[in-house]
């Protein structure tokens, strides 16, 4: 089989005159807000100071098939990313819109799907299409709108698009049209997975330890514990090392940070003992068996850790931002001179790279490999001990900590994560899904702080909620105009250190501009001061305790921009776009609300809230029996007061 592959960036594909076609045994779309926000983010970071001369977007497999006269490239594998990157040229226009057609055709068609194309020749030709024949293509550039919407002012789109358009470089593979194509897929399907650049750098940091087999197992043993982020890493210890995790737990220690299983030297001489016993481990014979002394407490014997399975869970991060994360902080407390203080970004395509150039060096050892990978396994134990999972209970998935426990009888231990069953959410577990829903998919810059501090005060447990109250408004709510990953870092060398706070961005009428950060913040004010909004304005029988964050991409405007004839008070402009007017919801939300009156969206928003609430903001406003310009002041200047008192507070 003949397969030829190159390298190309989207203005040489622009050149080739390619077209591209999804073939009717693809999936047409699929792909939902996280990954696309993955794919968006990564192409912002790589734009950004200190700019890549190349961003490398992966590998696109094609069969060259000929249609009507024409050549096509049939998108065999990566069609979902390169769909993606095809709608972000049609949102972004510039320079990408060469790359969106190709002689007056749209660059990529859909077989047999004739509405679809339809639509993408419409949509390309006039803004003013607006709903497409699936769902998911909606949503996806809707999603790209909002992204590009929420940058900053000085942002320019026009050198955005110029970026990706000559700088994102992808690897198309072509395989010839006589292809079989039953043969090609089984290829694809058993080709196995190719190795992820974590295990490339598990290799090169085992590589230290050549000379010590049984030193390289025990560390191989932590770092695959610790890669497999979408479980607990207890039970990933017990499942590859035969370790019985139980001994190291202690129900009492665990209150105050010190059980030893959150310590990396007694999980290593832990390993340790389970090597040298299977080593030593012959086979007895009966005679020898039963010449044995007879203990007396067969229960110190008999201890074993049955790790009882909780719902299914899911991180929030990966294992490669994890390694980043613990990177940087590993870089604080050692403060070698030979290498960098920080990280430039964080960047799951360039977690080799971080490493190659802020860990490796000629003078790097064994000794730091050890120190890194014990730091790494510490960190990993506070991650799973205090940040948020997406934990899935009767197939609905929400953010929760689970606790771990110890219970049974001496010789029976189970070691259980529990799920909260309060009727009221948690301070600490709300605010960090707030800065989930809010931050960067790739990068939560918040999490190094809150890591380095959880690890660094373990006497501290009961005052983390304090404390990231605290980094939250002095990392996100000041003036400071240096990067993010500049401004967390300075919480490493001062983990209370403050600055001027003010959210004046909200009297501005920003609109869909208005960054969604401070909607989430806002949220959560709400929430923090429920039991004095309950005597004020909360409406009745609204149980704001047990209130939850959902995934939202859409500002809506209470009062539309383009109002009804029967709407009473049709507000400017300038004035729908006022805070008090705007409030962030999902796109299926917004687009149910269109420029519906204010009547109509308050019943639809009271019809769909009855066990819970979606929007605290919303609910308040549809408290309104009716809605004016000056009610949205109003409740702008409630809403402003409120945050500027919650950010007056001393979370110490």
């Amino acid at each position: 089989m003949n397969i030829h592959s190159e390298l190309v960036t989207l203005e040489q594909i622009v050149k080739k005159q390619y077209l591209f076609t999804v073939p009717i045994y693809q999936r047409l779309y699929v792909w939902g807000d996280e990954q696309i926000k993955t794919l968006l983010e990564d192409l912002l970071t790589a734009y950004k100071p200190p700019q890549k001369d190349i961003f490398y977007l992966g590998c696109t497999l094609v069969l060259e098939q000929e249609r009507e006269g024409c050549k096509y490239l049939e998108l065999v594998d990566g069609q979902q990313r390169f769909t993606t990157l095809w709608m972000i040229a049609i949102i972004l226009k510039h320079k990408l819109h060469a790359f969106t057609t190709e002689a007056d055709k749209p660059r990529v068609s859909f077989a047999i799907r004739n509405e679809v194309n339809d639509f993408f020749a419409q949509r390309i030709a006039s803004e003013s299409i607006t709903q497409s024949p699936s769902l998911l293509i909606d949503n996806a550039l809707a999603k790209i709108t909002s992204f590009i919407q929420e940058q900053d002012k000085d942002f320019d789109v026009a050198t955005f698009s110029q970026f990706i358009f000559s700088k994102v470089q992808l690897v198309i593979t072509k395989v010839p049209t006589q292809t079989d194509l039953n043969k090609l897929f089984e290829l694809i399907n058993n080709r196995g997975i190719q190795l992820q650049h974590h295990e490339i750098l598990k290799a090169q940091m085992l590589s230290y330890f050549v000379s010590s087999p049984s030193e390289r197992e025990r560390y191989a043993h932590l770092w695959d514990a610790c890669s497999y982020m979408d479980n607990y890493v207890e039970k990933t210890l017990k499942t590859i090392s035969e370790l019985t995790v139980a001994t190291l737990f202690d129900n009492k220690k665990s209150k105050i940070n010190q059980e030893p299983l959150g310590q990396a030297n007694s999980v290593i001489e832990a390993l340790h003992d389970v090597q040298s016993r299977t080593k030593s481990h012959a086979p007895l014979s009966l005679e020898s068996i039963l010449a044995e002394p007879h203990s007396k407490d067969d229960n110190t014997l008999n201890i074993e850790a049955h790790i009882q399975p909780s719902e299914s869970v899911r991180s929030i991060i990966s294992f490669s931002m994890l390694l980043q994360h613990t990177l940087r902080i590993w870089l604080f407390k050692s403060k070698r001179d030979d290498l960098p203080k920080d990280l430039p970004r964080i960047l799951d395509k360039e977690l080799l790279s971080n490493f190659h150039k802020a860990f490796f060096s000629l003078q790097t050892t064994a000794k730091d490999v050890r120190s890194f990978m014990k730091l790494l396994w510490e960190i990993r134990y506070c991650f799973d001990k205090y940040i948020i999972k997406w934990v899935k209970i009767n197939d609905n998935e929400q953010h929760h900590i689970c606790n771990m426990y110890l219970d049974g009888s001496r010789n029976n231990k189970t070691l259980q994560r529990i799920i909260p069953e309060t009727k009221t959410s948690d301070g600490f577990v709300l605010l960090q899904s707030m800065l989930y829903h809010s931050q960067e998919i790739t990068t939560h810059y918040w999490l190094t702080p809150l890591l380095a501090y959880i690890h660094t005060h373990r006497e501290a447990q009961g005052n983390y909620y304090q404390y990231l109250k605290h980094l939250d408004n002095h990392l996100l709510c000041s003036n400071e105009q240096a990067d993010l990953i500049h401004r967390s870092y300075s919480f490493l060398a001062d983990p209370v250190r403050t600055a001027s706070l003010n959210c004046d961005v909200l009297h501005q009428n920003n609109g869909v501009k208005t960054p969604h950060y401070w909607f989430y913040k806002l949220e959560f004010v709400l929430w923090f001061y429920r039991d004095q909004l309950q005597k004020q304005s909360i409406p009745e029988n609204h149980d704001w305790s047990n209130f939850h964050f959902t995934a939202k991409n859409s500002v809506e405007h209470i009062a539309p921009q383009t109002p009804q004839h029967v709407d009473e008070n049709p507000l400017s402009q300038e004035e729908a776009d006022n805070f008090g007017n705007l409030a962030l919801v999902s796109r299926r939300l917004n687009s149910e609300f269109g420029n519906k009156p204010f009547n109509e969206k308050k019943a639809h928003f009271i019809s769909h809230n009855k066990n819970s609430i979606d929007s605290l903001k919303l609910a308040l406003i549809y408290s309104h029996k009716s809605w004016s310009f000056k009610k949205a002041e109003k409740h702008q200047q409630h809403m402003i007061d409120l945050l500027t008192e919650y950010l007056a507070i001393t979370h110490k």
